[in-house]
């Protein structure tokens, strides 16, 4: 069933896309643009499916198709492959045979690739002479000896002359004339394009009205960049047409990186692909609260500390009992709280630090099963879990970042790390306190000494439940920094 588990509520983002194509003519190729695994595959696969019900699509991962030749040809065979299988009726069968003719006439027409690979059968047409034929019989000549091989060789260098003239002379008059020809081929198969997609389009939608077709391509940033650029160069010259809708998923900021590694650094790729584009959309990924509460399961039967956090925001009605050791404050932007107890504590912290690090979907999925497998490995009566998230949140962000937190170089640290993942916070009623100077916290509480711990004990001004456990703990030997040997570990795991 499509959008089964939407986390992310990607089906209110197809519902209003699909109502603005299929109100605005003018918009007929769309970018969805997000970072690699971001969620964009399923939310192109969820919307083909959704679309299946009354509407002509085609799912087409360029991908996977990279190791092709000319993607065209992998486009096409897509496109009637697909919406064959959509329309199953034999009334149809004229109408995609006359596509598939009138396409194989178009990529004759205009791929480089076929062109190359027909070259010499050309040079054979316009001269008379294969080139091949041409290279046997300068070999026979010179198995006649060196002095008679270069005195045919004079000879026939003013005759070869006279014969590359004339065919050059013949070839680009045959380009020119040709040129008009390959124009006509391919107007010719846009006009059978624009009307199997009328047809589809109104078969599909049960024949009162029509509907447009829709073309999905997926993955578009992976791919080789001529690859890249030629399918783009291919959709904009071949396939826009009236009634056919293409919604192209990419990383857009990787494939100017493409592009320019084709047409040189200095490349104004941003622009050159806005030309492909009527329009962009980018997926919106700030509100991870729906995926962290169904994806970022912990399975840790043992006691796991998470700081004494406070889920709610302070509210004197109904929290007027609790005795505070501070002023309360409310919770700001950044920091996170559960109101409605979606969230429990463990993925209270887990939310903050994907916020604070900007992890992709799939890294939120691999970061929960490295925690997962350190926690296993932790052989302890209680474990402090933000510290040991933190850890494998930062590990997998920014190894030297981390290298340097662990071995107490805080300036090296500070450096590297706020000036890339500005933090978010946790709260704890009188304060809210940042991910990053917790984790600083954790750290020298395992590099001082015993009698400097008990120091800090007795200044713990806040009052912060946590600051005393931590405090209290460390001075009685808990070494946080133990967590490192089961993060690296687990940071193998892939």
């Amino acid at each position: 069933m499509a959008w089964e588990n939407d986390l992310l509520e990607r089906k209110k983002v197809a519902e209003f896309l699909q109502n603005l194509l299929e109100n605005d003519d003018d918009i007929k190729v769309v970018n969805i643009d997000s970072a690699w695994g971001s969620g964009k595959t399923f939310f192109l696969e969820n919307w083909k499916e959704d679309l299946d019900k009354e509407r002509g699509v085609v799912y087409f991962n360029a991908w996977e198709r990279d190791y092709t030749g000319d993607p065209f040809v992998s486009l096409v065979s897509a496109i009637k492959n697909q919406l064959e299988s959509q329309v199953d009726e034999g009334r149809f069968i004229s109408r995609f045979d006359d596509f598939s003719t009138k396409a194989s006439g178009a990529i004759l027409s205009a791929s480089p690739v076929l062109m190359k690979a027909i070259g010499k059968g050309l040079v054979r047409k316009l001269i008379g002479v294969d080139v091949d034929e041409v290279k046997g019989a300068f070999d026979d000549e010179r198995e006649g000896g060196f002095e008679s091989g270069f005195a045919l060789l004079d000879g026939a260098c003013e005759d070869a002359r006279g014969v590359a003239d004339e065919a050059a002379v013949k070839a680009v008059k045959s380009l020119i004339e040709s040129s008009e020809q390959n124009i006509q081929v391919v107007e010719s198969f846009r006009e059978v394009f624009e009307e199997l997609v009328e047809k589809v389009g109104r078969h599909l939608s049960g024949g009162d009205e029509f509907k447009p077709v829709y073309v999905l391509v997926d993955e578009l940033d992976r791919c080789r960049p001529t690859y890249a650029i030629e399918l783009l160069e291919r959709i904009k010259h071949f396939l826009d047409v009236p009634g056919c809708k293409f919604v192209i998923a990419t990383d857009t900021r990787q494939l100017c990186h493409s592009v320019r590694a084709v047409y040189g650094n200095g490349f104004n790729s941003f622009g050159y692909l806005k030309r492909f584009f009527d329009i962009t959309y980018t997926l919106d990924n700030r509100d991870l609260s729906g995926w962290i509460s169904s994806k970022a399961n912990v399975n840790f039967a043992g006691n796991a500390y998470c700081l004494d956090l406070s889920l709610r925001a302070y509210d004197r009605t109904r929290d007027f009992r609790i005795q505070l050791d501070g002023e309360p404050v409310l919770p700001d932007s950044r920091t996170i709280v559960s109101e409605d107890g979606a969230l429990n504590e463990k993925k209270v912290i887990i939310l903050a630090l994907c916020h604070t690090f900007e992890v992709s979907l799939r890294d939120i999925d691999k970061i929960v099963m490295h925690i997962n497998a350190s926690l296993s490995s932790v052989h302890k009566s209680k474990v402090h879990f933000f510290f040991l998230a933190y850890l494998v949140f930062l590990k997998n962000s920014d190894p030297e970042a981390y290298d340097a937190l662990v071995s107490g170089n805080f300036e090296s640290f500070t450096a590297s790390v706020v000036n890339r993942f500005s933090p978010w916070k946790l709260y704890f009623t009188t304060k809210c306190v940042d991910v990053h100077e917790l984790a600083k916290e954790y750290t020298e509480c395992s590099l001082v000494s015993k009698s400097k711990l008990m120091a800090m004990l007795s200044n713990n001004i806040d009052g912060l439940r946590y600051r005393n456990v931590m405090l209290r703990e460390a001075s009685n030997g808990e070494n946080f920094l133990s967590y490192r040997k089961v993060v690296d570990l687990a940071s193998y795991l892939s």
